[in-house]
């Protein structure tokens, strides 16, 4: 299998259950992902737009990543629910720097093929967008990997999966606030 290239002699993949978790979304949460009935859709465009095999929406909590829905046919096995320690994933970049980022060959970057989550998954690309609640609030990240290098070589990339995000927020910002689940009220924190 080509993807096992990218583990040192002696490494074995690390069984899912190492790293994964089960995550409680709460029933708002769930609810507001279901109803955004094109959120498959886009991570479909944005694998097709990235020429990535897997993307994913996911929440961010002090700790951890929450995925809220997933596009796998890479064969990841990460679906939604699923939560990884947040400072071991590529997202998490956006809490220091809120701005589209493309890795087209992690295992080139010091700064992130150390991570755990490049090793358990054999991330070799990725491109990320931030997603912000329209209340400036940073609510997760929409992202696409792949274990194949890939180059981000569309100058409108950056913009378009911005956009994406953008939508993703305004969605889910619309449900919940609609929802009665008090987001959006003083003092509530989307990300607690």
């Amino acid at each position: 299998m080509a993807a096992w290239q990218f583990l040192s002699p002696g490494e074995e993949r690390m069984p899912l259950s190492d790293t994964i978790h089960r995550a409680a979304l709460s029933a708002e949460e769930r609810s507001s992902i279901a109803e955004i009935e094109a959120t498959t859709n886009i991570l479909q465009l944005v694998t097709r737009m990235t020429g990535t095999r897997f993307a994913a929406i996911a929440k961010f909590t002090e700790a951890e990543w929450i995925v809220c829905s997933a596009y796998d046919p890479l064969g990841l096995g990460i679906s939604a629910g699923d939560t990884l320690e947040l400072e071991t994933t590529l997202c998490s970049e956006f809490r220091r720097d809120p701005q589209v980022l493309f890795i087209p060959q992690v295992s080139q970057n010091a700064r992130f093929s150390a991570r755990l989550v490049v090793k358990q998954y054999l991330i070799e690309s990725y491109a990320g967008a931030p997603i912000f609640l329209p209340d400036g609030q940073l609510w997760g990240a929409l992202c696409a990997l792949d274990s194949r290098a890939v180059l981000f070589d569309d100058p409108d990339l950056a913009d378009t999966l911005g956009l994406f995000a953008r939508l993703i927020g305004c969605i889910f910002y619309a449900n919940l606030t609609s929802a009665g689940s008090g987001y959006g009220k003083a003092g509530t924190s989307v990300t607690e």
